[in-house]
């Protein structure tokens, strides 16, 4: 937030979204009289008009996060906006949160998660039981990650076997195993006994 947007507005910091709206509209319609005045007035117009325009924004975020925080826990909104797919607002919120305990990074790896970055995840879970080495949850997690992980390795590494034309090598009849079918292995193995006898 800029300086303070509430007092720019000239509002409470308990306001409604409707009181901001309100404000922010009788502020407008008074910069934009002045706006197109001459000289020092018409400048500081156009200030004001940008300065109260970034403050109506402020406010009005700052507002819904309260709305959505409410009664219960930051990590608790967090985590409800994460499950309906609000992660840009989930993150704000985080990134606004203090301090960064273990739940705080238990938080950030749920949205890293859910934007499919694992490594990112991983590293956040590792960094919560860093913090609380004893949370029987993240411990949980990081397990669940790192089976997840082994096996996103296993899948992108056949890929690119297949991409590069590797197949892996046949089962060939025989004790031999070099590609002889097991009736030249068989014929080979006579003549190499034959030259010795004679």
């Amino acid at each position: 937030m800029q300086e303070n947007s509430y007092l720019i507005l000239g509002v409470s910091e308990n306001a409604t979204i409707k009181e901001v709206e309100t404000a922010y509209k009788n502020l407008k319609e008074k910069y934009k009289k002045e706006y197109f005045q001459e000289g020092e007035t018409g400048n500081l117009a156009a200030k004001m008009l940008s300065k109260i325009r970034v403050a109506y924004a402020d406010c009005v975020n700052d507002i819904q996060k309260r709305n959505v925080i409410g009664e219960g826990s930051i990590y608790e909104a967090v985590d409800k906006l994460v499950k309906e797919g609000m992660l840009k607002e989930a993150q704000e919120i985080l990134d606004d949160a203090e301090p960064r305990d273990g739940e705080w990074h238990f938080a950030q790896a749920h949205i890293f998660y859910k934007r499919n970055w694992f490594l990112e995840s991983r590293m956040q879970v590792e960094m919560a039981l860093t913090l609380d080495p004893d949370n029987a949850k993240y411990l949980n997690t990081l397990e669940i990650l790192k089976r997840q992980q082994y096996k996103i390795d296993d899948e992108q590494k056949s890929q690119r076997q297949a991409r590069a034309g590797y197949a892996p090598p046949r089962e060939t009849g025989g004790a031999m195993g070099n590609g002889l079918c097991s009736y030249c292995a068989t014929c080979l193995l006579c003549n190499a006994i034959c030259y010795f006898c004679i």
